[in-house]
C-alpha cells in the first residue's frame, strides 16, 4: 500500500504542473501573452471552462446532477430551483469566460462596442477548447507518469513557450545540443494523444490559432531517453543518468533558441532583450538592474537571473558558457617534471 500511495502522490504533484502548462499554452494561443496582473482572470476562465460541461451534463442527465448534489447539503426549498439555476449557469458561464478574456489585453487594446460583444460570445468555443485541453491532459499526464514509474525512469517537465514559427528550429537546436552531450536521438512524430489538444484549439480558435499550432508534434527518442516538445511544455522521460545530462544540455540550449522559458508578458520581454544582448545588441547591466528593481514572480526571477548569467558568459572574453573548456596545449614534459618537483619540495608553482 505504501508503494501505491507513493505513486499516486508523485502523479498528483506532477499533474498540477502539467495542467498549469497546458492551460498556459491554450490561453497564449487563444488570447496572446498575458501580463502578470491578469492571472486572476485566467483562473476565472479555467474555473468556468471546467464547470460549464459539468453543468451541461447535469442538465442532460438528471441522475448525474443528483449525484453531484449529494456532495453538498441542499435545503429542501432550494431543490425545485436547481434545474433552473443549472440552465442559467449553462448560458452564463461561457459568457463570463468571454468577458474575462476581454480583460486580458492591455487597456488600450481591449475590445469595445461590437468587438466586445463578439469577444464575449466567443466564450462558448473558447470555454470548450480550454475544457478539452485541461481534461485531456488530466488523462494523458498521469499515464505518462505511470509509464515512467513502470520503466523506472524519471519524468521531468520544463516550462517553455515556443515562439511563433520557431517550432522546427527549437527541435533542431535541442537535437544538436543532445548530440553534443553524447545522447544520440532520432526525430519522429509524437503520439496522436499529445497532438489532440492542439488540433482542438486550432479548430475552435480559428485561423489565427491554427497558424500558431505546429502541424505535427515532434519527439526525440534515444537509448533510455524520450523527449516530446509541446508548444508550452518540454516533456522528458529517461534513465536518471541520461536525463541528468540531457537536462543540462537542454537548459543551456533553450537560452539561445526560439523559445521562452518564462510565461508572463513582462518576463518574456526581458528574455527578448537578453537574446539581443547575446548578439551584442543590448545593455546587460541595465537588464540586471531591472531584475533587482522589478517585482517578478520568484520562479520567473530565478529563471531570468540564470539566463542573464548565461548571456554574460556567452559575451565574455572566454566566448563560451560550456562546462568543458576548450583543449589547451599542454606544457612540455620537462616543464611538468620541474613543476612536480617544486610541489614535492613544498615550493610554489609560480616564479
Amino acid at each position: 500500500m505504501l508503494e501505491i500511495g507513493f505513486v499516486f502522490a508523485f502523479i498528483g504533484r506532477q499533474l498540477g504542473r502539467v495542467l498549469t502548462l497546458a492551460f498556459n499554452w491554450a490561453t497564449v494561443l487563444l488570447f496572446g501573452r498575458v501580463p502578470q496582473n491578469r492571472q486572476l482572470y485566467l483562473s476565472g476562465m479555467a474555473l468556468t471552462a471546467l464547470l460549464w460541461p459539468i453543468v451541461l451534463a447535469g442538465i442532460a442527465f438528471p441522475s448525474l446532477a443528483t449525484f453531484l448534489l449529494g456532495f453538498f447539503t441542499v435545503p429542501d426549498w432550494f431543490k425545485p430551483w436547481v434545474r433552473l439555476i443549472m440552465l442559467v449557469l449553462a448560458i452564463l458561464l461561457p459568457l463570463v469566460n468571454g468577458a474575462l478574456s476581454a480583460r486580458l489585453p492591455d487597456e488600450d487594446k481591449r475590445p469595445k462596442g461590437r468587438a466586445l460583444v463578439t469577444t464575449i460570445l466567443r466564450g462558448y468555443p473558447n470555454a470548450l477548447a480550454l475544457f478539452v485541453v485541461l481534461a485531456w491532459m488530466m488523462v494523458v499526464a498521469p499515464l505518462g507518469q505511470i509509464r515512467a514509474v513502470i520503466k523506472r525512469w524519471d519524468a521531468v517537465h520544463v516550462p517553455i513557450a515556443v515562439k511563433v514559427g520557431g517550432y522546427d528550429t527549437v527541435v533542431q537546436d535541442l537535437a544538436a545540443a543532445l548530440d553534443r552531450t553524447g545522447i544520440k536521438v532520432t526525430r519522429r512524430r509524437a503520439h496522436w494523444a499529445y497532438e489532440l489538444p492542439g488540433k482542438v484549439l486550432s479548430v475552435l480558435g480559428g485561423e489565427t490559432v491554427r497558424a500558431l499550432v505546429p502541424t505535427q508534434l515532434a519527439e526525440l527518442v534515444g537509448d533510455g531517453f524520450r523527449m516530446t516538445l509541446h508548444p508550452m511544455d518540454l516533456s522528458l522521460l529517461g534513465r536518471k543518468k541520461t536525463l541528468s545530462h540531457a537536462r543540462g544540455a537542454i537548459v543551456r540550449e533553450l537560452t539561445f533558441t526560439e523559445a521562452y522559458q518564462t510565461w508572463s508578458k513582462e518576463s518574456q520581454a526581458i528574455e527578448d532583450r537578453l537574446m539581443k544582448a547575446a548578439s551584442g545588441d543590448g545593455d546587460l547591466e541595465a537588464i540586471g538592474t531591472e531584475l533587482n528593481e522589478r517585482d517578478f514572480d520568484f520562479e520567473e526571477w530565478e529563471i531570468l537571473y540564470r539566463l542573464l548569467l548565461q548571456v554574460r558568459l556567452r559575451v565574455s572574453a572566454t566566448g563560451t558558457d560550456a562546462l568543458k573548456s576548450a583543449d589547451e596545449p599542454k606544457p612540455a614534459l620537462r616543464e611538468r617534471v620541474v613543476a612536480a618537483a617544486r610541489v614535492l619540495a613544498g615550493q610554489s608553482n609560480g616564479h
